[in-house]
């Protein structure tokens, strides 16, 4: 990809990028997991050379099986299960600890950082992801949370966890996460330790395109799919239960998600739980996401067209270029009550290179259970250099 240092990343804002890739806006139907250098032969065992720090390796569901071992390999199950023609990124950073340096000596500097190799591949996939061994995963999840707190237009941070401590409120990872600040993370409960209930809930998502073209802004919840079990505990039998209703209100107050049988006399599970750890709603962020991205991808192309100039006529290309964009979205059934929002060109600041409208449109985010009314920022900055 181009995007990192591109015209459209570093001088338009819509919060408006010119980026050549198969589909410009294709991460955010694409999933990313890093996972640490110690565990590269236990994850990825199935590759003839082993990676090193800072590779990025694609897989889909042809190869996943033959790449992919252990955990890592149980996680993706569900996930490629459902979400066939989906990619998923396996970015593998340097977990290695620096020795102590003989008195004197220069400290050894470690390359490629989960900070530095995060930096070199945010722009790969929205959906981010971070697995390892149960003794550094709270660890991973929180330096995750603090990365993707300043990217959250290129970076949504899911975290699944089977640790039954979060039905009594007294999970060391979710204290943790609570600690910090201004971080915001979808996290989902299943005590099944085979699995990753957030990773196969994004297989569920990203299962097919919508009438947009994309899997974008399809149910993040309540969406049937059976490469997983309920989050109960097992009865007699050895079958897996829901959660109690008790259960249930616990992990609500803790916005934290957790999947349940539909009740069809299937195998079918949902899960239930929508929301990021700061109330945000997560699907509404990822459609607001996307549309934002996309036009700054198509405004960066028009403004380096060239003989485009700060006036009327480029604001209303520009607007034209955000109506085109949602209505998708409008068609699809996902937004509706679209409008624009923002003021005449000549009503608009008459000095410097900068146009920002706060709250230039808004539309009301619609699924089967909630809707809600979001917002969107129009902020143009032409080239200065």
């Amino acid at each position: 990809m181009n995007f990192q240092g591109s015209i459209a990343q570093e001088n338009v804002n819509f919060p408006i990028e010119t980026v050549i890739e198969p589909l410009a806006g294709e991460q955010y139907s694409r999933a990313l997991i890093y996972i640490p250098l110690s565990q590269v032969s236990e994850y990825l065992g199935g590759m003839a050379d082993s990676p090193s720090p800072g590779a990025l390796i694609t897989l889909n569901s042809s190869n996943f099986g033959t790449i992919t071992t252990g955990a890592l390999n149980s996680y993706l199950v569900p996930f490629f299960a459902e979400a066939q023609a989906a990619s998923v990124g396996i970015a593998v950073y340097n977990d290695t600890t620096p020795e102590e340096p003989a008195e004197g000596e220069e400290p050894e500097v470690i390359e490629n950082t989960l900070s530095e190799v995060y930096q070199n591949t945010k722009y790969w996939a929205y959906f981010k992801f971070g697995v390892c061994s149960a003794d550094n995963y709270t660890a991973l999840q929180v330096e995750l949370a603090q990365l993707c707190a300043a990217d959250i237009l290129y970076s949504a941070l899911w975290i699944g966890t089977s640790d039954q401590n979060v039905l009594t409120q007294s999970s060391a990872l979710v204290s943790q996460l609570k600690e910090q600040t201004g971080v915001r993370y979808r996290l989902i409960y299943n005590p099944d330790e085979n699995i990753n209930p957030a990773i196969a809930q994004l297989g569920a998502t990203l299962a097919t395109a919508n009438a947009t073209g994309a899997p974008v802004g399809n149910d993040i919840d309540m969406k049937a799919f059976n490469s997983i079990g309920p989050s109960g505990q097992l009865d007699a039998e050895g079958n897996r239960q829901n959660l109690s209703a008790t259960e249930k209100g616990i992990l609500d107050n803790q916005k934290i998600g957790y999947n349940t049988y539909v009740g069809d006399g299937t195998s079918n599970v949902v899960t239930e739980g929508s929301l990021y750890n700061n109330g945000d709603l997560v699907g509404a962020e990822w459609v607001k996401a996307y549309i934002t991205y996309m036009c700054k991808v198509r405004t960066a192309n028009l403004i380096t067209q060239g003989n485009k100039f700060r006036n009327n006529e480029t604001y209303q290309a520009i607007l034209l270029i955000l109506q085109d964009v949602v209505n998708r979205f409008v068609t699809f059934g996902r937004l509706a009550n679209f409008k624009i929002t923002a003021p005449v060109f000549s009503s608009l600041i008459k000095t410097g290179d900068t146009i920002v409208i706060n709250n230039a449109w808004q539309a009301d985010y619609i699924d089967q259970v909630r809707s809600v009314t979001v917002y969107g920022v129009l902020y143009v900055q032409q080239p200065t250099r």
